[in-house]
């Protein structure tokens, strides 16, 4: 049961990536980000409810939300010290 739960959302949530058709490129998503979080781990491309994508830039800093139609910087999140 727990693997067809598994199953059934990892399908759902990758359907919303790959209808976002966004309109900067990767480059210039990192380019923006690396300013902010550092070296960069990772890259996301999302899309919330209201249908809107944007990609959440993960570093060593912490990370960045930017819009994917106009590479705006929605969010940044310092990452916490210990």
């Amino acid at each position: 049961m727990k693997k067809l739960i598994a199953i059934v959302l990892i399908s759902f949530s990758t359907s919303f990536a790959t209808e976002c058709q966004p309109k900067i490129s990767i480059s210039d998503v990192e380019r923006t980000a690396s300013s902010y979080v550092g070296n960069i781990t990772s890259v996301k491309l999302s899309k919330n409810k209201s249908g809107e994508c944007y990609y959440k830039v993960y570093g060593e800093k912490g990370y960045v939300t930017i819009d994917a139609s106009n590479g705006e910087l929605l969010k940044f999140t310092k990452k916490r010290e210990k």
